[in-house]
């Protein structure tokens, strides 16, 4: 028969691995943040979090694996943010206003995961390069869903239009981040956002009528 005890001790083995994974990536993102991904090193990581580099390895492989795994962090959280406050809002303008604001204070509450996410002077060949545009994608698809929520009743939906709308609003919030970025994360999320959306929305009602 297992003792309580017996039962109980994988799952603190559970539980602490869990946490050292985390630990893990928020340095990872950190300073792949800062210094690039070729500028970081696992001996860097490792030090950082007060671990071996071997363990590091056993856990992600490779610092491709552990990259991999900072990026699909950061997209599950940063979909999960936008996506959360987009169904939530009462009509699809107000959609429009929470996606782009919670993006934008995503990237402040997360100040190095632009460059990880979507900076693309950080990466070159490989599958970061791929992760990164699956996080860009899925931005797009959100945007994409905003703008049908916007189309009249009854017009037929242009599905190469909507794409050139969403790749063009994802364009301008990313030329935004990046002028934040270099402005100390200023003008507020809600102002650049606000402007935008109502920059936006005005193109949006002339598609709408025509």
């Amino acid at each position: 028969m297992t003792s309580t005890t017996d039962n109980a001790v994988p799952a603190k083995r559970r539980r602490d691995r869990a946490a050292r994974e985390r630990e893990i990536l928020d340095a990872a993102e950190r300073i792949f943040g800062e210094r690039g991904y070729q500028g970081t090193s696992m001996d860097e990581i490792a030090a950082y979090v007060g671990v071996s580099k071997p363990l590091i390895y056993q856990y992600y492989g490779s610092k491709d694996g552990l990259f991999l795994a900072c990026l699909s962090r950061l997209r599950a959280h940063l979909l999960e943010a936008v996506s959360k406050e987009v169904l939530a809002a009462p009509d699809a303008e107000q959609a429009m206003y929470a996606g782009l604001v919670t993006w934008f204070r995503f990237l402040d509450e997360h100040p190095r995961a632009w460059s990880v996410i979507v900076d693309e002077g950080m990466l070159t060949t490989g599958p970061a390069v791929q992760a990164a545009d699956e996080v860009r994608a899925d931005f797009v698809e959100l945007i994409a869903m905003m703008v049908r929520l916007n189309l009249p009743a009854g017009r037929d939906t242009d599905e190469e239009e909507v794409q050139i709308i969403a790749w063009t609003i994802s364009g301008a919030t990313e030329r935004l981040a990046i002028w934040r970025t270099k402005n100390n994360n200023s003008p507020s999320p809600e102002k650049v956002a606000r402007t935008l959306q109502d920059l936006l929305w005005q193109g949006l009602e002339t598609l709408r009528k025509s």
